[in-house]
């Protein structure tokens, strides 16, 4: 791969390398650093790509590894998570386990052709791409059904709850709706953060 088609490459996945991290770490400025530090890999040991057609992989290897290097330097003595896609990252807020727990909950409720798809993109980060290899699916079908679910996910939890966010996206606090259908978890009770 050429240093420019690898520079692309890099560059044109660094947004959604950043969205994969925020998910799997407890702040912005967390996800901000880990990003760059994974960049930063990325680039000292770009000759250990062997396979240009294999960068998006590469690169969410990398920053899988940036994530668990993470952790266990915040706890070296606990055992990471079985699956630490599938896992809440330690120190999570109150409000992330319970908007967590609700989307577990709405998930399995979406039906299968939809669920799927929004799992492997929502819990394992993979990209739309590998997710059409792995579902027999187009890209273009698997674009659309990982919208649509993520628009029945979000309509579910507003449904079920008013959510306060802060500047952003990320969201701060909830309160369950009186005439709401029934919610996941702790969801179910109104929550104030003080």
């Amino acid at each position: 791969m050429t240093a420019p088609a690898f520079d692309s490459g890099v560059l044109a996945m660094a947004p959604r390398l950043r969205s994969f991290i925020r998910r799997r770490v407890p702040d912005d400025a967390t996800a901000d650093d880990l990003t760059q530090e994974t960049l930063l890999k990325v680039y000292r040991s770009r000759g250990a790509l062997q396979d240009g057609s294999r960068l998006d992989a590469w690169l969410y290897r990398v920053a899988r590894t940036t994530i668990i290097d993470y952790y266990r330097r915040r706890r070296p003595n606990e055992e990471l998570p079985a699956e630490l896609a599938g896992e809440l990252p330690a120190g999570a807020d109150h409000v992330t386990t319970v908007m967590m727990a609700s989307v577990r909950y709405f998930l399995a409720e979406l039906p299968e052709r939809y669920r799927e798809p929004v799992r492997l993109a929502e819990f394992e980060g993979l990209p739309l791409a590998k997710i059409a290899l792995r579902l027999d699916l187009s890209l273009t079908a698997v674009k659309s059904r990982v919208q649509r679910g993520r628009a029945m996910l979000k309509k579910k939890l507003q449904d079920c709850c008013r959510l306060e966010f802060d500047r952003y996206g990320k969201i701060i606090d909830y309160e369950r709706r009186r005439t709401a259908a029934p919610c996941a978890g702790e969801c179910g009770g109104k929550r104030r953060s003080g």
